[in-house]
């Protein structure tokens, strides 16, 4: 096995991530788009549900992707000064998550639910929902993101001291405590209706997504021997067609929509990002000989926009997304979701590239990205 030079990859466009980044936005918009109808029915026979349930399944790589990447490129670099790495990596984020915190809750009180709530009581409520993470759906990525980077300065010295079978001693423990532990769990309690608890697998540094942030940075830097990348090609391959069968089985066991391989840190999620991610990099030599300096320049640009599109585009989806109903025929549902994924990303995307334009407006809504 082999690591890949730092040397060679720092402060160079690498296609095969950006791909990864452009994909998993593309997989997050479609998550929200097809989440509705997965929640208006419990009639788990139409087709409407059957093909929501589908693009959502196919789609629940993209947040554990999106660790892996940020830990494949942030772990790579040395953290100098602890100031340093604050200003250009953490307090961005910390700005934007008070900027789209205010954004959204604005947008809930007064656009949605038309609230007649003053303005006291409107600072009240936002420092509450900011302070317990009880903001728009989608913003408690940021409050992980922010998590994971704060020990950014002592893990990647971690990392960087680690063997590569150091590292594979990691991960495993992790995979055992967040992934396997959780699926035998989930399992034990749908069946007798008892949590399974073992004390010894509550070891926090084990625990949550910064395994998925160390395994992105071991995924790039090392070569796995060509026997695990099958099978981990395959078992990602069989997760991909898995999951929307095994939602609809714990599904129509419970009587309402259980989420239980919609997770991400259910085993079909990681198994799917582990061999998305697996995939384009062995891909990436042939993608870049394929691939021209004015493709290369949409892909960059696209990837670059991506955390700011997925900041922006709930906002834009209520405002461009159109509904379907729930005993929609096939063509009628999966034309909807189409139309809306494309609507929602193209709007998202110029309205980011219009902010841009404006470096202040970038540096508070976006962190200085985009």
């Amino acid at each position: 096995m082999s690591s890949v030079s730092t040397a060679k990859t720092a402060g160079k466009r690498i296609i095969y991530i950006d791909l990864l980044r452009i994909i998993s936005i593309v997989a997050v918009i479609v998550l929200h788009i097809s989440a509705s109808l997965l929640t208006r029915t419990n009639d788990f026979s139409t087709t409407s549900w059957w093909v929501s349930n589908v693009f959502n399944s196919i789609c629940r790589f993209a947040v554990p992707v999106f660790f892996m990447i940020s830990g494949a490129m942030i772990l790579r670099s040395e953290v100098k000064s602890l100031k340093d790495f604050y200003l250009k990596r953490v307090w961005p984020l910390v700005v934007a998550l008070l900027s789209w915190s205010l954004i959204y809750g604005l947008f809930y009180q007064y656009y949605l639910l038309k609230s007649d709530m003053n303005a006291l009581e409107f600072v009240a409520d936002y420092g509450y929902k900011l302070l317990t993470d009880q903001n728009y759906v989608h913003l408690w990525f940021l409050y992980a993101i922010i998590a994971v980077y704060m020990t950014v300065p002592l893990i990647s010295k971690f990392v960087k001291a680690c063997s590569e079978k150091d590292l594979r001693y990691y991960l495993l423990l992790w995979f055992v405590v967040s992934i396997l532990y959780r699926l035998v769990s989930d399992i034990v309690y749908r069946v007798t209706d008892q949590y399974l608890y073992i004390p010894s697998m509550n070891i926090p540094l084990f625990m949550g997504y910064l395994g998925y942030f160390i395994l992105g940075y071991y995924l790039f830097h090392f070569e796995l021997p060509t026997i695990w990348k099958h099978v981990l090609y395959n078992l990602g391959i069989l997760s991909f067609v898995l999951t929307p069968v095994l939602t609809y089985g714990v599904s129509k066991l419970n009587g309402t929509l259980d989420e239980m391989f919609y997770g991400n840190y259910s085993i079909t999620s990681f198994l799917m990002a582990v061999g998305l991610f697996l995939f384009f990099k062995e891909k990436d030599a042939a993608i870049s000989r394929k691939t021209n300096d004015k493709v290369r320049r949409v892909i960059s640009s696209v990837s670059a926009a991506s955390f700011s599109i997925y900041l922006v585009h709930l906002l834009v989806e209520t405002m461009v997304a159109r509904s379907v109903g729930v005993e929609a025929s096939f063509i009628e549902t999966a034309g909807s979701l189409i139309f809306n994924l494309s609507a929602v990303f193209a709007v998202s995307y110029i309205a980011v590239k219009v902010l841009n334009l404006n470096r202040y407006v970038t540096a508070i809504l976006f962190g200085g990205r985009g």
